[in-house]
C-alpha cells in the first residue's frame, strides 16, 4: 500500500504543534494540568492491567508525539505525519487511520486518544481498528464529542467588531446553544432517533456532523476537528456489531452517556 500523506496545510499545522511540544517531552508533561487527560490516562492503564496487555501487541492509532508509547512493552504507533517519528522510541509507521497498514487480526488490542474527531471518515477509522484487532481483543477509545461548529472560527472568543454579519448572528445564538437545557434536550432527541434506528437495523451507521477545521489559528480545543460526534452513536456502532462493552452502557442507558472512555471486546 502506498504511503498516505497529509495535505500540505495539515503538515504545516502538525509541524508547528510538534515543534512547540518537543521541549515539553523532557521538561514537563504537556497535559500535566489537564484533569480530563489524567482521568483518561488512568482508565487506559486500568484497561491494560485488566486485559493483561503487558504481554500483548497493542496499536495506538494517532500516536502524535508519543506520550503513550510506554503504556505497554509491545507497542506499535501509527500516525499520518512522518514528523511523529522524531518523538518515538517504539515501533512506528506512517499511515492513515482509515487505511491502517497492518494485517487483519494482527493486534491483541488498539487504542486511540482524541483522534476520531479529527478524521474526515470516522466510521472508516473504527472499521479499520476492528479489522486489525483479533477476535476477543479489545479497543479503548477516547474522543472529543459534540465539538461546536463555531469553535474553528473562534466566534465564542472574538469581539463582534471582527466578525461578519453572519458570524455576529451565530455568536448571538451561542449562549442559548451552549446552555445545559438546550444541549440536553437536543442530545436526547438525536439519541432517541439513533435508538429507533438501532432497533430497526443492524449494524448501525455512525452519525456525525461535518466541521470546517482550522489549521491556521488555534482558537480553542478542537478548533482543528473535522467532525462533531455523539458518544451514543459511537456506542451504537460497536453494540450493533455484537461487540461487548467493558463499561456500563446499553441501548437505553446509553441515552445518558457522557464523554468518557469507551472500551469494547471485539466480536467477529
Amino acid at each position: 500500500m502506498s504511503e498516505p500523506t497529509a495535505p500540505s496545510s495539515m503538515r504545516t499545522y502538525f509541524e508547528r504543534v510538534q515543534t512547540a511540544w518537543q521541549p515539553h517531552q523532557t521538561a514537563a508533561h504537556p497535559y500535566a494540568a489537564n484533569r480530563t487527560w489524567q482521568r483518561n490516562y488512568r482508565a487506559l492503564c486500568a484497561w491494560v492491567a485488566a486485559n493483561q496487555l503487558e504481554n500483548g501487541r497493542v496499536l495506538e492509532v494517532g500516536s502524535g508525539t508519543g506520550l503513550l508509547q510506554d503504556v505497554v512493552p509491545n507497542y506499535v504507533g501509527v500516525d499520518i505525519t512522518a514528523n511523529s517519528a522524531a518523538f518515538m522510541h517504539k515501533p512506528f509507521g506512517v499511515g492513515s487511520a482509515t487505511e491502517l497498514p497492518f494485517s487483519t487480526n494482527s493486534f491483541d488490542a488498539a487504542f486511540s486518544f482524541w483522534v476520531l474527531e479529527h478524521i474526515e471518515r470516522p466510521a472508516a477509522m473504527l472499521d479499520e481498528m476492528r479489522r486489525v484487532v483479533r477476535p476477543g481483543g479489545t479497543i479503548f477509545l477516547v474522543a472529543a464529542y459534540a465539538v461546536a461548529p463555531w469553535v474553528s472560527q473562534g466566534l465564542h472568543r472574538r469581539p463582534f467588531r471582527e466578525l461578519s454579519l453572519r458570524q455576529r448572528l451565530i455568536k448571538l445564538t451561542i449562549p442559548l446553544r451552549a446552555s445545559a437545557p438546550y444541549r440536553i434536550s437536543t442530545t436526547l432527541l438525536r439519541r432517541s432517533a439513533d435508538l429507533a434506528g438501532a432497533l430497526r437495523r443492524r449494524p448501525t451507521r455512525l452519525r456525525y456532523g461535518r466541521l470546517t477545521p482550522n489549521f491556521t489559528t488555534y482558537w480553542d480545543y478542537d478548533a482543528d476537528a473535522c467532525v462533531a460526534l455523539d458518544a451514543y452513536s459511537v456506542a451504537l456502532y460497536f453494540l450493533s456489531r455484537g461487540d461487548q462493552p467493558l463499561f456500563p452502557v446499553g441501548l437505553l442507558r446509553g441515552l445518558f452517556l457522557r464523554s468518557r472512555p469507551q472500551i469494547y471486546r471485539i466480536t467477529k
